[in-house]
């Protein structure tokens, strides 16, 4: 673990955090990037059917993942670490909370569309044990294909220092 890892720490998110999560969106995500309103409404949905987890440094938010609880399913939505604090193994520590919270909430397994042109992200996907399933071809608004992914409960996966806030 690098020393930058250490120095973040992991917490449930709140509504406050929606302009900085906007903010990483937008650097990270360009035109696919969720709009402001967008951002509001996953946060509006904390305490129903969404749980996002953030990475705080020096308080200061520097990544996110965000996951729909359907149980016995779950949904990855986003995940986003600043270009910043990248390298440091942040995406992996995020992904791990919000798959122990998919667990926690009695689902057995977990999706997501990933850029089939993300390769850091596939790798990330797939050190977590999440499996290809297959592609979905124009998935994105410049034609990029996505490739869906899947984790069952029985595959392993790290635990993770976050509880559920609430």
């Amino acid at each position: 673990m690098t020393s930058q890892s250490a120095a973040v720490k992991l917490r449930p998110a709140i509504r406050a955090d929606a302009e900085r999560i906007h903010v990483i969106e937008r650097r990270l995500f360009g035109a696919d990037a969720w709009s402001r309103s967008q951002v509001d409404h996953e946060l509006d949905r904390l305490s129903l059917d969404r749980w996002y987890v953030v990475a705080e440094q020096r308080e200061d938010v520097v990544g996110y993942c965000g996951i729909f609880l359907s149980p016995p399913d779950a949904d990855v939505q986003t995940v986003a670490v600043d270009p910043g604090a990248q390298g440091a193994g942040l995406g992996g520590r995020l992904v791990d909370a919000a798959v122990q919270m998919a667990w926690r909430q009695d689902c057995t397994r977990i999706f997501l569309e990933v850029r089939a042109d993300n390769a850091a992200a596939l790798r990330l996907y797939q050190a977590a044990g999440f499996t290809k399933l297959g592609i979905r071809r124009n998935y994105y608004a410049d034609g990029t294909d996505a490739v869906n992914m899947r984790l069952r409960r029985n595959e392993p996966a790290p635990l993770t220092e976050v509880a559920h806030a609430g």
